[in-house]
């Protein structure tokens, strides 16, 4: 597959948009449709250079504003993203090579929330260790959890449970769900194989499912005697109970996640989009 994407594509699908009744949406979102649709079918991988707009205008019939309207689009929507000097790139470059030894995350790999030293000046690296990835159900003790509300996918999903070691300066635990019917082959794999890998990261490079934008939801919880266990914490502990909630393509939910963190931790640095 080249790293360019294909421009005789992109304008087959934007031909086809008009098939569709839809001659009256402005062509630069029907262009940027196309070009959504080519990168969400997993014709064109995560790190692909994008055609050049010159290169469109010799293949579609619109003109050099609409096209640079319709990568603009994309470009706010996180889809893809604008390097000077080198061109447009689909989001989410190649997963870094595997890490030996221990399973630590560069700063650099962290996007979307950092933990910064008590005097704010620098950004501490994350150890994460995966404990155990199983199927669960949909409902536990009758009652919906919040993931599958989010998710909106089925009745089974995918559960991984890491420690997240910071600097060796305190622990948090998360529990992180996926829709079983798109990532079961996830069972497949060994902790230690996903040890050490940003998640975001792996299912974008693995299974074409990119996270642009994060929701986060932060408070303070009593602890269930499960994750006051996995922190040293004594039973009934209070600390900070933290969801994410990823978003991929048009928006639509890509994973859920839930973090918890002892009373005392160091500062937390979030971010809605990745940079």
């Amino acid at each position: 597959m080249s790293e360019t994407l294909n421009t005789s594509s992109i304008a087959k699908r934007f031909s086809q948009s008009s098939a569709f009744g839809m001659e009256r949406v402005p062509k630069y979102l029907r262009l940027s449709n196309a070009m959504l649709d080519a990168i969400e079918s997993g014709e064109y991988v995560p790190g692909s250079k994008m055609p050049g707009e010159r290169d469109l205008m010799e293949t579609l019939p619109v003109s050099l504003g609409t096209i640079q309207k319709a990568m603009n689009a994309l470009v706010e929507q996180g889809v893809v993203l604008r390097q000077a000097g080198k061109g447009t790139f689909v989001s989410g470059a190649a997963m870094q090579a595997g890490r030996a030894g221990k399973e630590k995350v560069a700063r650099r790999d962290l996007l979307h929330f950092r933990f910064r030293s008590g005097d704010g000046q620098s950004i501490l690296p994350i150890y994460l260790n995966v404990i155990s990835i199983a199927q669960v159900d949909a409902k536990a003790d009758g009652i919906d959890p919040p993931w599958v509300e989010y998710l909106e996918s089925g009745n089974s999903f995918v559960r991984i449970e890491r420690i997240l070691n910071v600097d060796d300066r305190f622990k948090g635990f998360s529990r992180f769900y996926l829709p079983f019917e798109r990532y079961g082959s996830l069972l497949q794999r060994s902790c230690e194989e996903l040890s050490g890998l940003t998640l975001r990261e792996f299912l974008n490079k693995t299974f074409n499912m990119p996270t642009l934008r994060f929701e986060h939801l932060v408070q303070c919880q009593q602890f269930d005697p499960d994750v006051c266990g996995r922190l040293g914490l004594a039973k009934g502990s209070y600390g900070t109970f933290w969801q994410v909630l990823g978003r991929s393509y048009r928006d639509a939910p890509a994973s859920y996640q839930q973090i918890f963190l002892p009373p005392g931790h160091l500062p937390l640095e979030l971010s809605e989009r990745l940079e």
